[in-house]
């Protein structure tokens, strides 16, 4: 569970990193303040994507299915028979499902392409060019009171989104440890004799 449980506690973590105080305290400009966000969004997003894997790897190590962490997959789990005869398939099934939303998001991101939306794409091509506006001498394009409001409004909406979605994640989580840890126990107790 500690490998399931340090996933949970570090998604939260990167999402606490999406706020605007945190960021005003790091970034020294405009530009980045753009990658900053950029980065952290993608960084939230693939670490609480990342918490399915370690479901799969919770289930492969407490009914200690041998599979190297390398060829676990949601299909190596959900159709071993130990999982089946435990009647864990529909409780991973349900973790795997509420964790759609964003696997392919996540997917892109680390194989591909950068994370992109409307309000991002949009939040980080203002930051970009009030950065270059300034650099070239220029006045800022929008007042930083203004921008500051427009970024603190971007990040709060962006981490009340992802928490609530690591929230729905977790409790189907807490479903399959209900399942589970009478199985460990009783495993443990096995080996013990």
């Amino acid at each position: 569970m500690t490998n399931l449980d340090n996933a949970l506690n570090k998604a939260r973590l990167s999402l606490s990193l999406l706020e605007s105080d945190t960021l005003n305290a790091i970034a020294k400009d405009d530009l980045e303040k753009s990658e900053l966000i950029k980065l952290w969004v993608e960084n939230s997003i693939i670490r609480v994507q990342s918490v399915y894997d370690r479901v799969l790897i919770f289930v492969n190590k407490v009914l200690d299915l041998g599979i190297h962490n390398e060829g676990i997959s949601h299909l190596s789990i959900t159709t071993n028979d130990h999982v089946e005869r435990y009647g864990l398939v529909s409780l991973i099934k349900a973790v795997n499902k509420v964790c759609g939303e964003y696997k392919h998001i996540r997917n892109k991101v680390i194989h591909h392409d950068r994370y992109s939306e409307e309000a991002l794409d949009n939040l980080t091509l203002i930051l970009d060019a009030n950065h270059m506006s300034l650099a070239s001498g220029k006045d800022e394009l929008i007042a930083k009171g203004q921008l500051n409001l427009m970024v603190e409004a971007y990040l709060n909406t962006k981490q009340s989104e992802l928490t609530a979605y690591l929230d729905c994640i977790e409790e189907k989580i807490h479903a399959l440890y209900e399942k589970v840890i009478p199985i460990y126990h009783h495993k443990k107790e096995v080996l013990a004799k």
